[in-house]
């Protein structure tokens, strides 16, 4: 690496796959020795849309042919529209890589997780190139895509080295730097639904992952214009989630909304809505999830609770749900699969009202307020409200009561569900969403 190079290598954390990363402002310069140190051999091939190849794909390509290191003819898809993540693109990637490559992926969203399902399928490490603050998922192993209708986190490599140029980050489109921003708030709701998870039995919280993520995350939140602040939370959700090997450490019910909008082809003036976005919304609904829980006595909302259902009157809430039939066929198999009916589902309602105040004061002491996070929301040009997202009531309420569905991860959603409230606090929400 160049001594002249103001950029710096960051430190990583033991435990993840992720090898290098260099960050600072001139730190694309340093891109030719990144990639020979680390994937020495291999000729680079660049994956880019046009709109990451502007920002800096065009320059990353020039430096490494001054380099001599006669990178293979880059991959640029369309910059409009927007590239969906879909896996059988990437498989159709996969197969349209050179032989003796290591990919390079000029972008932090879509385009990084493409190019980790193509290292995940040739069994191959690359390098990613960050252009925007926009999600925390591009230090992850695993990719958020669209695998035959449903929308998974599919197994595949974190980066094994990244190139953050501050300088590039900083000339992103605004709408992608508030989108990350509403991508590490959510971060704080996930953390109440992990404490839920944890004092269920569920999923055990692991303290160096919590720490790692909640101990700055407040900080980092508080200043919607501090981009070192909010890259370094994002990239810090992506190595916990290498530490853990699951996606619990970053997303909560907040995630799963926008995964069923996203599934739904939500759209506004005919656009599809950045994750960012989706999950800005998300955050602000399951906050008042949370808060249902935490400002409600279990004796006043005994009398809202449903009866526990059979297997059959559950299937039929499926079947309702479901019945816009877009969501593929894996959420019916799952909803049924943690589904508790008869005595065990009336013995798990008993332990849950045994717990309810120690769990709700625990919760309480985690998230911040809805006025909070509405705030922080629009301060930062976030959509706070559905329609600002193109959603009306109804899909809106819908796709809260079907994210419940649509994963094995437990979440303020299962919890209010098997205490039979789950309806009565989504009501709640849709009262509350505007203030």
């Amino acid at each position: 690496m160049a001594d002249s190079l103001k950029s710096i290598y960051v430190q990583m954390p033991q435990g993840i796959s992720t090898h290098t990363f260099l960050r600072g402002e001139d730190a694309l310069q340093g891109l030719p020795a990144l990639l020979q140190e680390n994937f020495p051999g291999r000729t680079p091939w660049i994956v880019a849309d046009e709109n990451t190849w502007k920002a800096a794909g065009a320059a990353a390509y020039q430096l490494l042919q001054n380099a001599g290191m006669n990178p293979a003819e880059p991959h640029i898809y369309p910059g409009t529209p927007r590239l969906h993540p879909d896996y059988a693109l990437a498989e159709k990637l996969a197969e349209e890589m050179p032989a003796n490559t290591v990919p390079v992926a000029i972008g932090s969203g879509v385009i990084n997780d493409m190019v980790k399902c193509v290292g995940g399928i040739n069994h191959v490490t690359y390098c990613c190139v960050a252009t925007a603050c926009s999600v925390d998922g591009y230090t992850a192993a695993g990719a958020a895509m669209t695998v035959n209708g449903t929308k998974k986190t599919v197994p595949c490599p974190a980066p094994y080295a990244i190139c953050a140029d501050t300088s590039i980050l900083a000339t992103a489109p605004a709408d992608m730097f508030a989108s990350g921003y509403a991508d590490l708030l959510a971060k704080v709701p996930a953390g109440g639904d992990w404490i839920l998870a944890d004092a269920m039995g569920e999923d055990p919280i692991r303290k160096d992952v919590w720490e790692l993520i909640q101990g700055p995350l407040k900080d980092q939140v508080s200043d919607c214009t501090n981009m070192l602040k909010i890259f370094t939370g994002l990239a810090s959700t992506g190595y916990a989630m290498q530490m853990m090997k699951d996606s619990r450490p970053a997303s909560g019910a907040e995630h799963l909304f926008s995964h069923v909008w996203e599934m739904e082809g939500l759209q506004l003036n005919g656009e599809d809505i950045s994750h960012g976005f989706k999950v800005g919304v998300g955050t602000l609904a399951s906050t008042l999830l949370l808060e249902y829980i935490t400002n409600h006595k279990l004796h006043d909302l005994a009398p809202r609770m449903k009866p526990v259902p059979t297997v059959e009157e559950r299937e039929k809430e499926v079947d309702t749900l479901l019945i816009r039939g877009c969501y593929g066929t894996a959420p019916k198999e799952t909803a049924m699969k943690k589904f508790r009916s008869g005595e065990a589902g009336e013995k798990r309602r008993k332990e849950i009202m045994e717990k309810w105040d120690s769990i709700g004061a625990a919760v309480k002491a985690q998230i911040l307020t809805s006025d909070q996070i509405r705030t922080a929301l629009k301060t930062a040009n976030c959509p706070a409200v559905p329609a600002e997202i193109g959603l009306d009531q109804e899909q809106f309420i819908h796709g809260i009561l079907t994210a419940q569905l649509i994963r094995n991860r437990y979440t303020s959603l299962d919890f209010l569900y098997e205490m039979g409230l789950l309806d009565d606090a989504v009501a709640y929400v849709a009262t509350h969403m505007e203030g």
